[in-house]
């Protein structure tokens, strides 16, 4: 009877710390359509796939000593993230 008893207060012990552990309670992260740059899909144009966003990039003298950043162009031509949901047009139906 005593191994029955030591069982159940087993049993309720692990149901308590899995039921309040902290880390059982986070939240996934939504995913996020970037492309391979880092860049939204709202940077790139539509037709020419050309991004309009911008990298920065550390800038150095003659010296080999640091100045500062740089934004610079970005040069990527493509998204490569996840696709999007595709958007469809449904005229009002009129009754």
């Amino acid at each position: 009877m005593m191994e029955l008893l030591e069982g159940a207060g087993i049993l309720l012990s692990g149901i308590a710390v899995g039921r309040f552990w902290p880390a059982r309670r986070k939240e996934p992260k939504p995913t996020k359509a970037v492309c391979g740059c880092r860049h939204e899909l709202s940077f790139h144009d539509a037709d020419t796939r050309q991004c309009h966003g911008t990298n920065r990039k550390s800038v150095y003298d003659s010296y080999g000593e640091w100045v500062g950043y740089q934004d610079v162009a970005c040069t990527c031509r493509q998204y490569t993230g996840p696709e999007p949901l595709p958007s469809y047009y449904a005229p009002e139906i009129s009754s």
